[in-house]
């Protein structure tokens, strides 16, 4: 028997559903190539400081020659909390409006992922379902949008790529490098003792 994990439920996946099993064997090498990835793209995009998910999708935009649109959608439990689809012209990203910011980041941090791995999937609904999910938007801007079925391991490849950006994101650097010198090192490092 091979052994296996569940890929977390996602956004891409039809409702009910989870990502499937991915053989384990295989995931030292999706790992890697995650870490990789974020690397690569961290180095080609910097986050933004103070952190702001808008302004780093204003940069990667910059950095990929194309508009990444975020749309906030009406979630409701059970059904997707977020989407990526690209378009003939830019990428939309739907994400669940009705969540803490953070949480928020994360889905789109995960769709994101979706878009720099190009994943793709098959879809799942009708533009009379998209609709009815969000009926505040044109029907064909969300047709073929929301809740694609894609592969246990690009569900699981998205979602680690989502936990590494967002742990860099959301972790401010150290106030005082190590091996930093001098007086306003010294009246960091005081400040530092202060506070702590």
């Amino acid at each position: 028997m091979t052994p296996s994990v569940i890929a977390p439920r996602c956004t891409r996946l039809a409702p009910g559903e989870r990502g499937g099993p991915i053989d384990e064997r295989g995931l030292a090498e999706l790992r890697e190539r995650a870490r990789e990835r974020v690397r690569t793209v961290l180095a080609a995009v910097p986050l933004p400081r103070p952190w702001s998910m808008n302004a780093w999708v204003d940069r990667l935009e910059a950095w990929r020659g194309r508009e990444i649109d975020l749309v906030p959608v009406a979630h409701r439990p059970g059904q997707p909390s977020g989407a990526w689809q690209a378009r003939p012209d830019y990428d939309l990203i739907a994400y669940t409006g009705h969540t803490s910011a953070l949480h928020q980041d994360h889905i789109i941090a995960h769709e994101l992922a979706h878009l720099l791995c190009a994943h793709t999937g098959a879809c799942l609904l009708s533009e009379s379902e998209a609709a009815e999910l969000a009926p505040d938007l044109a029907p064909r801007a969300l047709s073929h949008l929301l809740t694609r079925v894609t592969s246990g391991a690009d569900e699981y490849e998205a979602e680690l790529i989502a936990v590494l950006l967002m742990s860099a994101a959301t972790s401010e650097p150290p106030a005082v490098q190590p091996g930093a010198s001098g007086r306003a090192a010294d009246q960091a490092r005081r400040l530092a003792a202060l506070l702590g």
